[in-house]
This record gives C-alpha cells, sequence and structure tokens, in this order.
C-alpha cells in the first residue's frame, strides 16, 4: 500500500514539474503563433513586432528593472526586522573595564556568552531618501517612456518596411505590364516585316524593347525579394523569399484628413514619448538635486532590541532589551555633498537644454511633413495625369505603326515613356504614403498608422 502511495506522489511530482516546464517553454516562445498568411495588414504586423521583438521585449525589463529599483529604495523608509545570535568563549582583563577592587584577579575567565535577540529599526526623519524614492519613481516613468518610444520608432520602421514592400509589389507588377507590352510590340513588328511593312530595324528595336524589359522586370523581383526580407525580420516573421499577401493600398485616400500645423504642433507636443520621457528625466533630475541638498540636513531613526543573554557556564538567562534614538548630522564629507549637488544642477540644466533642442525639432518635424504630404498629393496627381498621357500617346503611335504610316520608332519611344510613367506613379504614391507615415510620427501616432 505504501509502495503504491509512494509511485502516486512520484507521478503528481513529475506531472507537476512537466507542467511547470511546459509552461515555461510557452512563456520563452510569446511569438509561436503567426499571422493568417491569406492577409497581413499593417496594424497586425506593428502589433507583433511591438510584442516580439527584441527591443520592445528588452525595454519592458527595464522597466521591470526600475520598479524594482523603486521598491527597493522605499524600503529605507519602512521598518526594519532582523534576528541574530551569538555564542563566544572569552576572558576579560578587568583593569580595561576600569574595575580595581582589593582581591579582583588579573585575569577574569574563560566562560562562555549566549545572547540571541531582534533587532528594529525604523527612520523617523530622512528627508533626503524621500527625495531618492522621488528621484525613483521618476526613473520608473522614464524607462516607461523609453519603452513607448521604442515601441513608436517600431512602428514607424515597420509602416516603412511595409509601404516599400507595397511599391515594390506594385513596381513589380508594372515591370510585368511593361514586359508583355513590349512582347505584343514585338510580335507586331514581326507581323509588320513579314507583311513588307516594317524594315529589320524595326524588328531589333522591338527585340531590344523586349530584352529591356526583361532586365527591368529581374531588377523589380530582387527589389520586392529584399523589400518582403526587410519587412519580416522587423515584424518577427519567418524568413521567406515567397511573395507575402500584404493588405493594404498603396494610393493614397482621396479624403484629406492632413491636420493644419498648429493642430498637428498640439498633437506632437501632447503625444510625442520624447516629451514624456523628458518630463520624467527632468522630474528625476529635480528630486536627485533635492536629495543631495537634504544630505547635509540630520536624520532621526528609533533602534530597539530584545531578546536573551546568559553565560553558557550556569546558564543564568536574563531578558535584555534595548531603546534609543539616533541623530546623525552630516559635517564634512570631503567635499562629496557639495560635488553631488552641482552634478544634479548641471543634470537639470542639461534637460532644460534638451527639451529646447526637442522643441525645435520637433516643430521642424511636423512643419516639414506638413508641406511634404501636400507636396506629395500634387505628384501622385500629375503622376495619374502623365500615365493618362502616356497611355493616349502608345495607342496612338501603334496604330500609325499598325496601319503603316510610320515606323515603329514612336512605337518604342512611347513605349518607354509608359514604363516611366507608370513607374513615377509608383513612386508619387509610396512617396505620399510615407509623408503621411512621417506626419503621423512627427505627431506621436505612428503606432495607429494605417493604409
Amino acid at each position: 500500500m505504501n509502495d503504491h502511495l509512494s509511485l502516486a506522489r512520484v507521478g503528481i511530482i513529475l506531472a507537476m514539474a512537466g507542467s511547470m516546464a511546459l509552461g515555461a517553454a510557452r512563456a520563452q516562445t510569446p511569438c509561436s503563433d503567426l499571422p493568417a498568411a491569406e492577409g497581413l495588414t499593417l496594424q497586425t504586423l506593428i502589433e507583433r513586432a511591438q510584442r516580439c521583438a527584441a527591443g520592445p521585449r528588452v525595454a519592458d525589463r527595464e522597466v521591470a528593472v526600475a520598479r524594482q529599483r523603486a521598491v527597493a529604495t522605499d524600503a529605507a523608509l519602512r521598518p526594519h526586522l532582523s534576528a541574530g545570535a551569538t555564542a563566544t568563549r572569552e576572558t576579560v582583563n578587568p583593569d580595561t573595564l576600569g574595575l580595581e577592587f582589593p582581591g579582583l584577579p588579573s585575569l577574569i575567565g574563560p566562560f562562555g556568552v549566549f545572547d540571541a535577540r531582534l533587532r528594529l529599526s525604523q527612520a523617523v526623519i530622512d528627508l533626503a531618501q524621500i527625495s531618492a524614492g522621488s528621484a525613483a519613481d521618476a526613473a520608473v516613468r522614464a524607462a516607461q517612456a523609453r519603452a513607448d518610444l521604442d515601441r513608436e520608432r517600431l512602428a514607424s520602421e515597420v509602416a516603412l518596411a511595409f509601404i516599400r514592400a507595397l511599391a515594390a509589389r506594385e513596381n513589380l507588377a508594372s515591370t510585368e505590364a511593361d514586359l508583355d507590352l513590349a512582347m505584343e510590340l514585338d510580335t507586331l513588328a514581326h507581323d509588320q516585316h513579314a507583311a513588307g511593312v516594317a524594315s529589320g530595324v524595326d524588328v531589333l528595336r522591338a527585340q531590344t524593347a523586349v530584352a529591356q524589359s526583361r532586365y527591368t522586370r529581374s531588377e523589380a523581383q530582387t527589389l520586392l525579394a529584399r523589400s518582403q526580407l526587410r519587412l519580416q525580420g522587423l515584424s518577427e516573421l519567418p524568413l521567406d523569399p515567397a511573395p507575402l499577401a500584404l493588405q493594404g493600398a498603396l494610393e493614397a485616400p482621396e479624403v484629406d484628413e492632413t491636420p493644419g500645423p498648429e493642430a498637428a504642433l498640439t498633437q506632437a507636443r501632447r503625444d510625442r514619448p520624447e516629451f514624456a520621457l523628458l518630463d520624467a528625466t527632468m522630474a528625476e533630475a529635480e528630486a536627485r538635486y533635492a536629495q543631495a541638498s537634504r544630505r547635509r540636513l540630520p536624520t532621526l531613526s528609533l533602534v530597539a532590541d530584545y531578546g536573551l543573554s546568559t553565560t553558557t557556564d550556569r546558564w543564568d538567562q536574563q531578558d535584555t532589551y534595548r531603546i534609543g534614538a539616533q541623530l546623525s548630522l552630516p559635517i564634512y564629507a570631503g567635499g562629496a555633498l557639495q560635488a553631488d549637488r552641482a552634478a544634479s544642477e548641471l543634470r537639470i540644466e542639461q534637460q532644460r537644454l534638451q527639451l529646447a533642442a526637442l522643441q525645435r525639432q520637433v516643430e521642424e518635424d511636423v512643419l516639414l511633413a506638413v508641406v511634404t504630404v501636400g507636396n506629395t498629393a500634387e505628384q501622385a496627381r500629375a503622376a495619374h495625369a502623365a500615365l493618362e498621357l502616356a497611355q493616349r500617346e502608345l495607342a496612338s503611335a501603334r496604330d500609325r505603326f499598325r496601319h503603316g504610316v510610320a515606323d515603329n520608332l514612336d512605337v518604342v519611344a512611347a513605349q518607354a515613356n509608359l514604363a516611366r510613367a507608370r513607374s513615377q506613379l509608383v513612386n508619387a504614391q509610396a512617396a505620399q504614403q510615407q509623408a503621411r507615415l512621417n506626419l503621423a510620427a512627427a505627431t506621436g501616432h505612428a503606432s495607429g498608422f494605417g493604409l
């Protein structure tokens, strides 16, 4: 019966250990789940990157470290309770204790001493430590602001990679359309040459256009693979050169939702994580300055202990205690107090300079982003018009060549113009989306950017 119970206990222990190991393994792979491959949206990839990438996870650990340091700092103002025991074998020279009695031996002992007691201490007045606690709390806020800033920057990188991947996909589609058109015009040139309408130069010219289109398509394929691998790396997806099913339009929405310069600046000052970071670091610097200044002030603490003291020879135990207050006043510390205060004051000045520089940089970022959004929108409209004109030009030149009115020189030129117009449209749309992204990042909303 006891053997069965022992086996049951062993089984329970092994099962618990297995479940704990499985839980630990799951905890170590928080990003093993993959998003649906049939449709990868920008927001899905941004959220995955912010959850799985090493940078945000390291930043979260820094926040946890800062919190624990704050707890350790606050502990100096809480009661401290400890226990201890000592056992010694000793001799005593009574002369060193000022004991001079007739007949008193010159050496007492050896004898055994045993002491066991509880010790309690509590800081009552320590203004410097209170300031240290405020600085530790500000350090926690600063660590959280750094984590938010890392996530915001990562969102900008993922969104930019997403836009470039969409542009590369559209560019590949354009080059494939250019190649199909070149092959169609090459067939037309051969037919016209067979009918005696076109010359051999027309055929060679068409074949050259086909070769150039193939080269351009190969470049576009390489660019698409590079863009997708970059996006996969940022969003912690498995690296795979196969095409991604990205969901999103490269063309910007027609409705203009761009805020004005003043509104954008207001958003930036309110939502940019850099301002929260500087506010927290400024609060920490001011608290450190207060701590350095208050280290000159006296501190007061209460101490008490209670325990058992006895000699081991007779074991004549007695309860003993001690209650008291301790007052400490620093007078001179080799210049350390003055140096700490001066360093803290310089730190505050440094934070003020950084705040002024940040305000100017944010203003520049916002105004440039607002202007760029408007300019790129106009470029996209011009690229659309150029594409329509290039298509009409090609249709006219092809009709002239088909009817034998002219050679295919105009056709090849119109074909090149059409390819250039397609490429310009893709580049203009990508530039417009990048401008929208820059504006979102400048106002502190890159994490919520969408296509």
